[in-house]
């Protein structure tokens, strides 16, 4: 008996102290260029101190004396490796170099440019060179005039992300007649204030700007419900959750700019169309009345005027042209060059949107904690300035922003396990679990709002990667990203099966949970998947159906045909799921489509007002689909057009390639002896790691990889799409 008794103490100080090794203290690196340390050391210093004792975190500092980033990957490897107080994030202060990835478009949401063009333009910015250890680059090398160094995703590497610690960037530039050394001290003095505030999360804010997500109200009402879920004790707190949407008002950006000044805001999520410089906020302004109209009217017939006045155009041709295209009076016109006018339009024009002088113009400082930023470009960090980094270098109370450096899917995951930083978690870990190229933070990825439920450690347990140690919340429906997150991790490891994941999926307890097995299960692409995506298309939270028929388009299985025509059918579907279900269409044969449509739309049980026109139009918009891509495919195969032709229509097979298309590709590759058009068809190809296609085109590819006859560059695209589908 005492022999047990051992056995059994023995096993639990074992199981104990392996549960300490997990949660055992950790690191984080600060890397810093020699020159931005010696003018700002005290507040480095200070900072470093913070993160050490309000984070608990042990701080390697790393000077960049190599100026090349693959040095500063192998030191943040090592500093990784350690097995005492191994690092589980960074941060990029001042001029370190900044990688510019080529060859991984697919690791984006969105980016697909032709790398032909200027390798500053087209390639991705992005600190994911810096935080995932797995990725395997090739250096191809730097411009002389910015610290821009370049990388070509190899065809051996992992073909997608998961980055192993997280990571921010702190760049200050000279613009703006600050200098950079300045903007750093006085972020790093905020940064650390704000770091010693032990700030609970309460109080959020969403906004959505015009044209996003085709403008669907059904999204954003339901982005609520999910925003309670992320954050479950807002319920109870007195407006926790504000909304403003660009039809609100005449002019958003000062309504916005005020909300994000409230110093008592501690998130904002901001859905817009982005450039660096810009935040789109208004289009055209809503129409209730006839003088509005009117002026309207005469307001773009002006800036029309002006513009081709500009191009060195005839004014009074133009002004008759106008007049008559748009059956307007002389007199609409007349006063297009007044300057009074002039200026009144320029101010009007200026205020659509919030851009880089807007901070200084109007004194604007935010003071929001941390922004999400739903747009593209406005976290371009390798330009001079961008959007992001005036939120941060200002003496507002913002210290991070997650933003993008290239062009955004717009029916991306944006808020992906986002209600872990109302536990703790800090918010670097937000766009190292988003799964995108794109996506950084910039500024302090170690703050931390004070937990607002209180649980274990929330950063110790994504920092272990350790898949078991997620168990006891793998159906904890009370905190719902935590659930997603240690399914995730369960998946990830290979222990969770798609039986499992499609139970998930059938719970109706909570959407996020859904969203997340929907994912996982994308991943696995099997049966239960197909159950899924069936069961997807008819869920009542917007963005599982919106992903449901997204995912239909990009499985192209004909099983799916119809759920699909089902959606197609159905009066009231939000704007965004039917431009999504639209889209799905044009990647099924239009016969089938049709016969599932008169199967179902002519069903007695469905009823519609004048049901013989609605049908005409219905089927009409079905065809127009169906046939949408099939004559760049034919171009893309016909070897009678030029290869500029060809090219161009692979290309473009990128974005849209039916299923049924694919043989065509793989047969016209077979009797194409040009490797610059072989290479093409199987990046192409390399695009279908959710079609049902995927296995064989997994197959094709491995064996051409593996095949001499074939050019170099031909057979390692083979092998980068094999491991991109398989």
């Amino acid at each position: 008996m005492k022999d047990y008794l051992k056995f059994g103490m023995l096993a639990v100080l074992a199981f104990i102290f392996s549960i300490q090794a997990v949660f055992a203290r950790r690191g984080f690196a600060i890397v810093v260029d020699p020159i931005s340390y010696q003018k700002a050391k005290a507040e480095i210093t200070d900072y470093g101190r913070a993160i050490e004792e309000v984070n608990g975190l042990k701080v390697y500092y790393v000077i960049d004396k190599w100026n090349v980033p693959d040095s500063i990957r192998c030191q943040l490897i090592r500093l990784h490796s350690r097995k005492s107080e191994p690092i589980e994030g960074a941060v990029f202060i001042g001029d370190i170099p900044i990688a510019m990835i080529r060859d991984a478009q697919h690791l984006t949401s969105a980016f697909k440019m032709n790398q032909l063009h200027s390798r500053k333009e087209s390639s991705v910015p992005s600190d994911r060179f810096y935080d995932d250890f797995g990725l395997k680059f090739k250096y191809i090398g730097h411009d002389s005039d910015a610290p821009y160094y370049y990388y070509s995703l190899t065809s051996d590497s992992r073909q997608f992300l998961q980055p192993d610690i997280f990571t921010g960037r702190i760049r200050p530039t000279d613009v703006n007649g600050v200098s950079r050394y300045e903007k750093l001290r006085l972020f790093l003095r905020k940064a650390v204030n704000e770091k010693r505030q032990h700030n609970k999360l309460d109080q959020i804010l969403y906004f959505n700007g015009h044209g996003y997500i085709s403008e669907s109200l059904q999204a954003r009402i339901d982005e609520k419900q999910g925003l309670y879920e992320h954050f479950p004790w807002l319920h109870q707190q007195k407006n926790g959750i504000s909304y403003i949407s660009h039809t609100s008002q005449d002019v958003t950006k000062f309504f916005l700019m005020n909300e994000l000044q409230r110093p008592e805001l501690d998130f904002a999520i901001l859905h817009h169309h982005g450039a660096p410089d810009t935040e789109y906020m208004d289009g055209a302004p809503k129409i209730v009345t006839a003088a509005r109209a009117e002026e309207f009217i005469k307001a773009y017939c002006r800036g029309y005027l002006r513009r081709a006045v500009e191009r060195h155009k005839d004014k009074d041709s133009v002004m008759a042209v106008i007049e008559k295209k748009y059956n307007i009076p002389e007199s609409w016109l007349s006063d297009t060059f007044d300057k009074n006018v002039m200026h009144k339009d320029s101010i009007d024009d200026a205020n659509e949107d919030l851009t880089i002088p807007d901070f200084k113009i109007y004194g604007y400082r935010p003071n929001c904690r941390f922004i999400t930023i739903d747009a593209c470009f406005n976290g371009s960090f390798q330009l001079d300035d961008c959007i992001a980094d005036e939120y941060i270098f200002n003496p507002g109370k913002t210290v991070a922003v997650v933003a993008n450096s290239v062009n955004v899917l717009q029916d991306k995951w944006n808020d992906r396990y986002m209600g872990l930083i109302g536990l703790g978690a800090y918010v670097g870990n937000i766009p190292r679990f988003c799964g995108y190229l794109e996506s950084q933070l910039i500024g302090d990825p170690t703050f931390a709002f004070t937990p607002a439920v209180k649980t274990v450690d929330v950063n110790s347990l994504l920092a272990a990667n350790d898949y078991k140690i997620w168990k006891k919340y793998l159906h904890d429906y009370s905190l719902p990203d935590m659930m997603s997150m240690a399914i995730n991790q369960y998946h990830r490891a290979g222990k969770l099966s798609s039986d499992e994941l499609l139970k998930y999926m059938e719970n109706p307890k909570s959407s996020l949970v859904r969203v997340e097995a929907l994912n996982d299960l994308a991943d696995i692409r099997d049966d239960n998947f197909i159950k899924a995506l069936e069961l997807g298309a008819d869920d009542s939270y917007e963005f599982v159906q919106r992903s449901a028929l997204n995912y239909i388009g990009k499985s192209g299985d004909e099983r799916l045909i119809p759920t699909l025509i089902k959606v197609a059918i159905t009066n009231n579907v939000s704007p965004r799921c039917n431009f999504s279900c639209e889209n799905a269409l044009t990647m099924f044969p239009e016969d089938k489509l049709l016969s599932e449509f008169n199967r179902q739309f002519w069903n007695p049980n469905v009823s519609y007002l004048q049901k013989n026109k609605v049908g005409k139009t219905i089927q009409n918009a079905i065809s127009s689909c169906a046939t949408k891509w099939t004559e760049d495919i034919d171009a893309a195969v016909n070897p009678l057009t030029t290869k500029k032709i060809r090219m161009r229509a692979i290309r473009t097979s990128r974005n849209y390639c039916p299923p049924y298309s694919v043989p065509k590709l793989i047969a016209y590759f077979q009797t194409c002896k040009d490797p610059d058009i072989q290479t093409m068809i199987l990046e192409s190809l390399g695009w279908r790691n959710y079609s049902f296609m995927a296995s064989t085109i997994a197959k094709f590819a491995r064996e051409i990889s593996q095949n001499n006859r074939y050019d170099a560059n031909v057979r390692n695209e083979a092998l980068k799409t094999y491991n991109r589908v398989r």
